[in-house]
């Protein structure tokens, strides 16, 4: 199981950089520029997608090393809670400060999934996107450094 899960991890972690390179195009934007709706649209489907690629990462933690996933109706925020929890089984997965990154992308996923992407607005993207590269080098540190805590053995937890 633990080897297969790491495969699957780092699976994830490859199109997680595929999805934060694709970002490239944004970035480069200056954040005041007028921008229409075709960007405005790829930025909300891009920024959706890689929140949601982030959170299958955590899932499969929590399915196939926790066991357990939460049920609540909040099940979304409350994976972020358990994977910055340590367990007799494993340690946080995620820091505080990437949940408060996180919860600012689930934020934005439950608003562009309930929402006419007619709403969404430039100005209120940007910060968002302009959070990616750091979230992404955040994510992927953190998510490493379990993969290296099962490939080690599970020394410490």
């Amino acid at each position: 199981m633990s080897h297969d899960l790491t495969i699957k991890i780092r699976l994830g972690l490859g199109e997680l950089a595929v999805i934060r390179d694709q970002f490239y195009v944004l970035t480069s934007i200056p954040r005041d520029a007028a921008m229409g709706v075709i960007e405005t649209a790829a930025a909300s489907a891009m920024l959706h997608s890689f929140y949601t690629e982030i959170e299958k990462i955590l899932k499969l933690i929590a399915r196939q090393w926790d066991g357990q996933m939460p049920t609540s109706d909040s099940w979304h925020r409350d994976l972020l809670t358990q994977m910055s929890e340590r367990t007799p089984k494993r340690p946080a997965v995620l820091s505080q400060g990437l949940v408060e990154l996180l919860s600012e992308l689930l934020a934005f996923r439950h608003l562009f999934r309930g929402a006419s992407i007619a709403l969404m607005r430039w100005d209120k993207l940007a910060p968002l996107v302009a959070k990616v590269d750091g979230t992404y080098n955040l994510a992927r540190t953190e998510i490493e450094s379990f993969v290296r805590f099962i490939e080690d053995g599970c020394e410490t937890a």
